[in-house]
């Protein structure tokens, strides 16, 4: 029997990108709030960074993101960097970028055109990689009364604003990427793995498989979580619970995280008392 399940990346947004809500009144309809919902495709397709990360580093010292505007109305952004690591969980941390510039930090982008964001880095060559992150943040335009819709009798106004977080990487003289699972454990009916990089670069885990098996190696479960980036030096932790029905049956349970350029696993050994709630 297999089971999918997915994790929810914090603090990093979405992949690669960040939606923002900017209320104009302290009241909106759950009507209208849905239909918003419904329509962020067709706003995020209005508004778009390319490429969608960057890699500097050796004689590569400066390259440029572009700012799409494929909608009818003008489009104002602000640009910021900031440093990026991860704490003892894996959640994204940021610091000032005193290492990264970039030109310009406001612009305005004509409907169906786009413009360039130039970043350069100020550091000489590195023995581990640094890491970086550029937010694009669109600037909402006011709206208009006229342009607010009533919600019954009280007039409720949303804008929606887009905030795409950006990836730069700074590579060393001699990348390696490497990686294990550093621990696993399982408590309460839930097994926890981290992953852990012991390369100087990042990599990023695309999934990682919790598969579960009795004494007699009959597969019970099947359980696959999203993965994220994983910064040199640092780990990670992923979680699935175990489906109940199959817990005390079970004998071992194998993890294995794959990442874009490697493979990493480990396995567990069940105990009874790891099911106990």
């Amino acid at each position: 029997m297999r089971r999918k399940g997915h994790s929810h990346n914090s603090s990093s947004g979405l992949p690669e990108g960040i939606i923002s809500f900017l209320f104009r009144r302290n009241v909106i309809s759950a009507g209208l709030l849905i239909m918003a919902l419904h329509a962020f495709p067709a706003y995020a397709a209005n508004f778009q960074i390319q490429p969608t990360s960057l890699e500097l580093g050796g004689s590569v010292k400066s390259g440029a993101f572009s700012v799409i505007n494929g909608g009818n109305e003008k489009l104002n952004v602000q640009i910021s960097a900031k440093e990026w690591s991860q704490d003892e969980e894996g959640k994204d941390v940021y610091e000032e970028a005193k290492d990264l510039v970039f030109f310009p930090k406001i612009m305005t982008v004509e409907p169906n055109e786009q413009r360039a964001i130039r970043v350069g880095v100020k550091v000489p060559a590195v023995l581990q990689e640094k890491t970086f992150r550029l937010f694009v943040e669109e600037i909402p335009s006011p709206k208009k009364d006229s342009d607010m819709k009533p919600a019954g009798k009280i007039t409720a106004g949303l804008t929606i604003a887009f905030r795409f977080s950006t990836p730069i990487f700074v590579k060393p003289v001699q990348p390696k990427e490497s990686g294990i699972i550093e621990k696993i454990g399982m408590s309460g009916g839930a097994v926890r793995a981290t992953v852990k990089n012991t390369g100087n670069v990042h990599f990023k885990v695309l999934t990682v498989t919790f598969s579960g098996k009795a004494i007699d190696g009959k597969e019970l479960f099947s359980q696959e979580v999203a993965g994220w980036y994983v910064l040199h030096g640092k780990s990670r932790p992923f979680e699935v619970v175990v489906p109940q029905e199959f817990c005390d049956r079970l004998a071992t349970i194998k993890v294995e995280a794959k990442a874009e350029n490697l493979t990493i696993d480990g396995t567990l050994n069940v105990q009874k008392n790891m099911c106990s709630h």
